[in-house]
């Protein structure tokens, strides 16, 4: 990013509490003034979500950005109910109902681009808690290709994706990226195979309408969940299907079958590790041949914080997290960098995130183990012995590539707290 943009396309966190301090400072000043102006600053920070968090004495605004929390600033107590009945106005929600939960949506120009601003609200102890995603489509990489995904890994998941049947189960916590991979899955299909395919999905909400293929959104005031969606698209003649999540037994009862009767099922599952899904779908109570036969292949991800490009330099990581990296890696040309901190940046040396993942894919050998009902360690050691490249290792070869550090690959693999890159 050229250093003259930054001003425009990253402004620097420190100083939104200083313009919502001097909004206040004012003698009539308007709450919304103080609400657009952390909405709009949060868009111009690239912050992922706004939390709006209420304590005894005063209301924490944070910003998360590239998946870590920066403080904004505080707000007096005493304007806290009107700064969140303001956004629920701005969100169409009922502004004198505190006791209850509420979800929203927020449309909000910045620039001459439009960002959707997904608002939720839960009553708690010392008031009502907020937190807004924002989704610009500005910043919405949907090119598989762009997510940073291994060569090897993304060429193995095209295989699996044009072979149009199974189920393909993206995994991972909140927050990595998951639907994003879908979508470019399902963008990849649309683009290369868009003469074979009809694409339906059904999602809750609907994140991105990509006007490429039929978007579907849950609606449970008209009994349209997960399970009935996928009992209504099934019918639509669909060659790809993808859904959102899988939450209960119904939902993934319905997406195996359609995974073994020629459709390809996209989705997710919150899980750790690809092999974590498979023992889960078994708890689950789902037969061992069904999801041995479905299931195709699993995708586990996390999201990394990338180096600055304006001012990273190479370091010396700690003589053990070296080692570790060469032993796991087998590597010497390793090309260590660290973002010493800069204006691009807000200080923080990262800007940017990219996947770092593991691909299980369900071989003959790996479907019979399934059949026995392995533990989640059981099943990894065969996979990893079968070629599969643990999520870990996939983080070290980044960093030993100079795209981000050891300490920030760790941290997110959940290795080690000690080098917390914080």
């Amino acid at each position: 990013m050229p250093s003259g943009a930054v001003a425009e396309t990253r402004a620097p966190i420190e100083a939104v509490a200083g313009k919502i301090q001097e909004i206040l400072r004012r003698p009539n000043f308007m709450v919304a003034e103080v609400v657009d102006t952390v909405l709009e600053r949060a868009i111009a920070c690239k912050a992922s979500d706004i939390h709006v968090e209420p304590y005894k004495g005063a209301v924490r605004v944070r910003y998360r950005v590239d998946g870590v929390f920066h403080d904004v600033g505080t707000l007096p107590k005493e304007i806290h109910e009107q700064f969140v009945s303001r956004a629920k106005v701005m969100s169409n929600l009922v502004s004198h109902k505190r006791e209850v939960s509420q979800e929203g949506r927020i449309t909000m120009k910045l620039g001459g681009t439009a960002s959707d601003l997904r608002v939720s609200i839960v009553p708690t102890v010392n008031g009502e808690k907020m937190v807004i995603r924002i989704f610009d489509p500005m910043r919405a990489l949907f090119e598989l290709e762009e997510l940073g995904l291994g060569g090897g890994l993304r060429d193995k998941l095209v295989d699996l994706l044009f072979n149009l049947q199974g189920m393909i189960i993206v995994t991972g916590p909140s927050g990595s990226g998951k639907t994003t991979t879908l979508y470019s899955c399902l963008q990849k299909i649309s683009t290369d195979l868009g003469k074979l395919a009809s694409i339906i999905t059904i999602e809750d909400p609907v994140e991105y309408d990509l006007g490429l293929f039929a978007q579907m959104q849950v609606n449970r005031m008209q009994n349209i969940d997960f399970a009935s969606g996928l009992s209504f698209v099934l019918r639509q003649d669909p060659e790809v299907i993808m859904v959102g999540e899988i939450r209960d037994t119904e939902t993934c009862e319905v997406a195996l079958q359609a995974g073994l009767t020629g459709h390809l099922v996209l989705t997710t599952i919150h899980a750790g590790t690809g092999c974590e899904v498979v023992t889960r779908l078994l708890d689950m109570k789902m037969k061992p041949f069904v999801v041995a036969s479905a299931v195709t292949g699993v995708v586990s991800q996390r999201l990394i914080r990338t180096l600055c490009a304006d001012c990273k330099a190479e370091y010396q990581p700690p003589k053990q997290l070296v080692e570790l990296c060469e032993k796991m890696t087998g590597r010497k040309d390793m090309q260590f960098r660290k973002g010493k901190g800069c204006a691009a940046c807000g200080g923080t040396g990262y800007r940017g995130r990219a996947a770092i993942a593991e691909l299980l894919v369900m071989d003959e050998e790996i479907r019979n183990k399934v059949l026995a009902i392995p533990s989640t360690s059981e099943l990894q050691k065969f996979a990893m012995a079968r070629g599969m490249k643990p999520l870990l290792l996939d983080g070290l070869e980044k960093a030993a590539d100079g795209l981000t550090t050891l300490e920030e690959v760790l941290w997110v693999a959940g290795v080690s707290t000690k080098y917390l890159p914080l």
